[in-house]
């Protein structure tokens, strides 16, 4: 009887290791395997998000100078013989035009944008885009970063700064009752083109 007590349990043993390597296992755990127990997680693959931290000063100023002048002085002669009626005239003209312009422009953009990383090289840099759409009293102002980025150059808290950003393009659209101001009435603009 012992010996056949032995023999089912040898034959449940048997049937039981079969089972369990026939079965896949499947087991939870806390650790992440993609992650880094001494780094942060940064931006790598499309879709990523990554912090830009725009701080940039433009100083912009262009100074044209024109001048022309023009003279013309024609006469005529009297007439003699059968155009002796025609009398001696001349008539002359002269114009001058001179112009000086000097534009300067200053523009501060100190932001910080969230952008998608929309396509990775295949040398690892990342191309990331990202907009901004302020609305306030009226005003709405579009904003668009765009530019391309090294993985050495986002920082452990996922950021860049702006001047890392390489083909870096900054474009700051804007609609509302400021900008419609700023622009030249329509009888201005028509004496723009005519003279």
């Amino acid at each position: 009887m012992k010996m056949l007590k032995t023999g089912k349990l040898a034959v449940f043993l048997a049937a039981l290791v079969i089972v369990a390597t026939a079965l896949p296992l499947f087991a939870s755990s806390l650790w992440d395997n993609n992650g880094s127990l001494f780094a942060d997680r940064k931006a790598s693959g499309v879709g990523d998000v990554i912090m830009v931290r725009v701080n940039e000063d433009i100083d912009d100023s262009d100074e044209g100078q024109t001048s022309s002048s023009k003279t013309t002085d024609e006469n005529v002669n009297s007439g003699f013989g059968i155009l002796d009626f025609i009398r001696a005239f001349g008539f002359g003209s002269s114009s001058a035009m001179s112009s000086n312009t000097t534009i300067e422009r200053t523009k501060t953009i100190d932001a910080r944008f969230s952008c998608l990383v929309v396509d990775v090289m295949p040398n690892g840099n990342m191309v990331i885009q990202g907009d901004r759409l302020l609305t306030s009293a009226g005003e709405k102002m579009n904003v668009r970063f765009s530019g391309v980025v090294r993985p050495q150059d986002v920082t452990h808290d996922n950021t860049v700064e702006s001047i890392r950003v390489a083909n870096a393009e900054i474009v700051v659209a804007g609609k509302g009752t400021i900008s419609a101001s700023q622009r030249p009435g329509i009888i201005s603009q028509i004496m723009k083109m005519i003279f």
